[in-house]
C-alpha cells in the first residue's frame, strides 16, 4: 500500500514539474501584443434614496478566421464598457467603445466605434460583432450587427427568442461554398433603438421592419396592419421554416437561429439561395395574423408571400443610415 501511494505522489510531482516548465517557457516566449485596462465598481444612493450601481470594465475577445488561401487570421476586439443599472427601478443604460485589430501581432487597427450600448458580443464562428442597448419595462434590446473586418453595419434587429446572450439574428449559410452568410432580422416598435419606420399605409399602423443582408444591407421591408382602438401591435412569434415549395428543402438544417442550406450544397451563384420562409405572427387586437415571406433568389419574394387581410408589406427604397 505504501508503494502505491509513493507512485501516485511521484506522478503528481512529475506532472507539476512539467507544467511549471511549460509555464516558464510561455513566460519567456516572444511577446506579440499586450494591452491592459481598468475595471471598477461603484454603488451610489441619491438624496431621494434611489440606488444605482456603475460598473466599468475592459474586455478582450479574439475571433479566429480560417481561409484556404491565407490560413488563420487573428482579430482582437478590445472594448471599454460603462454600465449604469438601477436597483430600485427598472432600467439600464451604458456606453461602449471598442476597436478591432488584425494581424499575426495584432498590429493593424481596422476600425473602432463608440455608442450608447450595454453589451458587446463577438461571434465565435461568424465574422460579426453585435452591440446591444438594453432598456426598461417592456422594451426590447436593440441589437446592431457589424462586419468584424470592415465595421459596416449590416442591420439592426431584436431577439424574439430571448437568448441570454445574443450573437446574431437569423443566418443563412451555404455549406461548401464561398458565398457570404446571409442575415435576416426583425425590428419591432418596442425596440430601444433603430425604429426607423416610414409613414404607414392609410388606416394602418407600422408594425415591424424586416431586413435581409449579406455583406451589406440589401433589403428592408415595412409591415403595416390594422390595429383595434386602444391596442398596440404585439409580435407573438418570429421564426424560420423550410419552404415546402422549393425542391430539396427537406435537406435544410435549422438549428436555433442558424440555417444551413444543404439543398444548394456547394452553390456558387447567389441566385441559388432559396428554401426558407420567414414566419411572423402578429396581433393588433383584431385576432392573430400570420405572415409568411419566402426567400427566393437571394431575397425576400413578396410575390409568393402569404399576407393575411388587414396586413400590408412594402419595400423601403431609401435606406436610412444609422
Amino acid at each position: 500500500m505504501k508503494t502505491k501511494k509513493f507512485l501516485r505522489t511521484s506522478k503528481a510531482l512529475t506532472f507539476f514539474i512539467v507544467l511549471s516548465a511549460i509555464v516558464a517557457l510561455a513566460a519567456a516566449g516572444e511577446l506579440l501584443y499586450e494591452s491592459s485596462g481598468i475595471s471598477s465598481f461603484k454603488l451610489v444612493k441619491s438624496p431621494e434614496g434611489a440606488r444605482t450601481m456603475t460598473t466599468m470594465s475592459q474586455d478582450y475577445d479574439v475571433y479566429r478566421k480560417y481561409t484556404q488561401q491565407g490560413g488563420e487570421e487573428l482579430f482582437l476586439v478590445s472594448s471599454a464598457k460603462t454600465v449604469n443599472q438601477f436597483l430600485d427601478a427598472e432600467g439600464i443604460a451604458g456606453n461602449i467603445s471598442w476597436s478591432i485589430r488584425k494581424g499575426p501581432r495584432l498590429e493593424t487597427v481596422l476600425w473602432g466605434k463608440t455608442e450608447q450600448a450595454t453589451e458587446l458580443n463577438v461571434h465565435g464562428s461568424q465574422p460579426v460583432v453585435v452591440s446591444g442597448l438594453g432598456g426598461c419595462c417592456a422594451e426590447m434590446t436593440g441589437y446592431r450587427l457589424f462586419d468584424i473586418e470592415s465595421g459596416r453595419l449590416l442591420m439592426s434587429f431584436n431577439d424574439f427568442s430571448y437568448h441570454e446572450k445574443v450573437f446574431q439574428p437569423f443566418s443563412l449559410e451555404v455549406p461548401n461554398s464561398d458565398l457570404r452568410i446571409r442575415y435576416i432580422g426583425v425590428i419591432s416598435q418596442d425596440s430601444t433603438r433603430d425604429r426607423d419606420f416610414v409613414t404607414p399605409d392609410a388606416g394602418k399602423e407600422a408594425a415591424i421592419l424586416i431586413k435581409y443582408a449579406n455583406e451589406a444591407l440589401k433589403q428592408k421591408l415595412q409591415v403595416d396592419m390594422d390595429v383595434a382602438s386602444g391596442y398596440a401591435v404585439s409580435v407573438l412569434e418570429v421564426k424560420l421554416e423550410k419552404d415546402p415549395s422549393v425542391p430539396g428543402s427537406g435537406k435544410i438544417e435549422i438549428q436555433d437561429d442558424q440555417v444551413r442550406l444543404w439543398n444548394i450544397d456547394g452553390a456558387t451563384s447567389p441566385s441559388a439561395i432559396s428554401g426558407v420562409l420567414l414566419k411572423i405572427v402578429l396581433d393588433g387586437g383584431k385576432g392573430t395574423k400570420t405572415l409568411k415571406i419566402p426567400v427566393k433568389n437571394d431575397q425576400f419574394d413578396l410575390n409568393s408571400a402569404q399576407i393575411p387581410s388587414g396586413v400590408s408589406v412594402h419595400p423601403i427604397v431609401q435606406l436610412r443610415t444609422l
